[in-house]
């Protein structure tokens, strides 16, 4: 909608570190280890789908093209850590108080509705996913569920929020979930997506088109399209909740390092945190989207993932990722449905 402000997707916040180029790359971050606090929840529900020697969801097989086993839930838990970090603590940036009914679309582990439901004990939380990988004891106000969230909705009693991160990969059509939100709301109630930007970023100067991170970052996105599952509508997020009915929708944005090239204590502990994130995701992501799409014979890809990932966190490249966080409210009754829309 041309009425809308545009976003501004600066980086400013994010400045080299010239004291620290003496490496080339963050040769310690490699051997990082992260005890995962998960354990799966109902491993016998689905038989797991082995391939490339990790296994994935066996519900719905191939949707979702990353792994769903411990080396991953390890990752989302890191992950996690990131979008805490970003905000100080927070889970959310919705003006929210104690909602009685909360969603948690694509839960992953469960991380994040778990830290909810804790912090929110007089709410009632539910998480859903394709994979059974979430713990056995939770929170007593919060439960699981294995359903596909590209499958019709249907709940018997509407939400007062709604929340979902790290949904780019997850859908053929972001509008058809948002829509199905807003039909599962509360009057009043709050939708919040968290996501980034993809492709991810360079500071200047830019690298060569040929640099092989700007050519896996390339090909990631050309063979999402060719999949059927493009990674790079989360730029349209806040029109399309505009276009759905959402008023006092707000969109907001936060870079995260890939590296501890960044100046400031906080971006370089978020850029060791998503160097690591991102050294984990790249070889299952070339896997799947490179071999299974691209066509690339499996010792292409393992040649291509072996230069990559050292190449990540080099603090001449200046790799960033731009998290978007998008929110807003349904209308209450009779309230005029404004078109509102604030970016920054």
């Amino acid at each position: 909608m041309s009425d809308l402000p545009t976003p501004q997707y600066d980086a400013a916040a994010l400045v080299a570190d010239s004291s620290d180029s003496n490496s080339e790359t963050d040769s310690a971050i490699g051997g990082l280890s992260y005890a995962s606090s998960t354990t799966s929840a109902r491993s016998d529900v689905y038989t797991a789908v082995e391939e490339f020697g990790r296994t994935y969801h066996g519900y719905k097989a191939g949707k979702y093209i990353l792994p769903n086993d411990q080396q991953e839930r390890d990752r989302l838990d890191l992950q996690h850590m990131i979008w805490l970090l970003l905000i100080d603590g927070g889970l959310n940036l919705a003006p929210i108080d104690e909602p009685k009914r909360v969603l948690d679309i694509a839960t992953g582990t469960g991380i994040w509705a778990m830290d909810f439901a804790e912090q929110h004990p007089n709410s009632t939380v539910i998480g859903t996913d394709l994979s059974p990988i979430q713990p056995d004891y939770v929170p007593a106000n919060l439960s699981f569920e294995i359903a596909d969230a590209e499958d019709e909705w249907n709940f018997r009693r509407p939400f007062d929020y709604i929340h979902g991160r790290a949904l780019l990969s997850c859908f053929t059509d972001p509008r058809a979930m948002i829509q199905n939100s807003f039909a599962s709301l509360a009057p009043g109630g709050w939708l919040e997506l968290q996501d980034g930007l993809f492709p991810f970023s360079f500071l200047d100067p830019q690298p060569p088109p040929d640099h092989p991170v700007r050519v896996f970052l390339h090909n990631a996105l050309e063979a999402s399209k060719l999949s059927g599952r493009p990674w790079d509508n989360v730029q349209h997020y806040r029109r399309w909740m505009v276009e759905t009915g959402f008023v006092d929708v707000v969109e907001k944005h936060l870079p995260w390092a890939c590296g501890t090239w960044p100046k400031g204590d906080k971006a370089k502990t978020l850029g060791m945190y998503g160097l690591e994130d991102l050294r984990q995701a790249v070889p299952p992501i070339c896997l799947k989207l490179f071999v299974k799409v691209l066509g690339w014979e499996l010792e292409r890809v393992n040649r291509f993932v072996e230069e990559v990932v050292p190449l990540l966190g080099s603090k001449r490249l200046h790799l960033y990722v731009t998290t978007v966080w998008v929110y807003g409210r349904k209308p209450l009754e009779g309230e005029t449905q404004t078109a509102t829309a604030t970016a920054s």
